[in-house]
């Protein structure tokens, strides 16, 4: 999958409550980068150690929030599974580009956003992952044939959801 990168507003929290701060994100395979955003910043580098966090997608929902809720139009959360994780919000500055983070951040995931999940269905799609990444390790979507069918048993799961 091609790699999505841009400029989004990502919901912290402040000395004087929540505050939302522009972040330059990076999402490469299943792993969503933010970063901070300097107006001085010289040449930005993916590589950079200025990275603030990081979020495998495996471990979150997608959700659509509510604008009354965080006072921001085109607003979209990364609900954590696991219960030791926090939500991640985030705002778009267009519907449009809302509906393109959607596409990038779901298309990687095999399940919808409002789908329970069991801990056992995380470890499986954690180990769907992990081998394709090992058929795939350059992240190019592309893998041998004779390799497919290996996979293909490994995430058969997500068929019998």
């Amino acid at each position: 999958m091609e790699p999505k990168s841009g400029k989004l507003h990502k919901l912290g929290s402040g000395l004087f409550g929540p505050k939302w701060t522009e972040k330059w994100v990076h999402l490469d395979g299943t792993v969503l980068k933010c970063f901070p955003m300097a107006v001085e910043q010289q040449i930005f580098s993916l590589g950079s150690s200025r990275q603030n966090s990081s979020y495998e997608l495996m471990d979150y929902k997608f959700a659509v929030v509510d604008e009354k809720k965080v006072n921001r139009k085109f607003a979209f959360q990364l609900e954590a599974i696991a219960k030791s994780s926090k939500a991640v919000t985030f705002a778009c500055s267009s519907e449009k580009e809302l509906a393109e983070w959607r596409f990038a951040l779901t298309s990687r995931l095999c399940l919808p956003a409002d789908v329970p999940v069991s801990p056992v269905i995380t470890e499986k799609i954690r180990r769907a992952a992990e081998a394709f990444s090992e058929i795939d390790p350059r992240n190019t979507g592309k893998i041998d044939s004779g390799k497919l069918r290996g996979l293909l048993q490994t995430i058969s799961f997500c068929t019998r959801l």
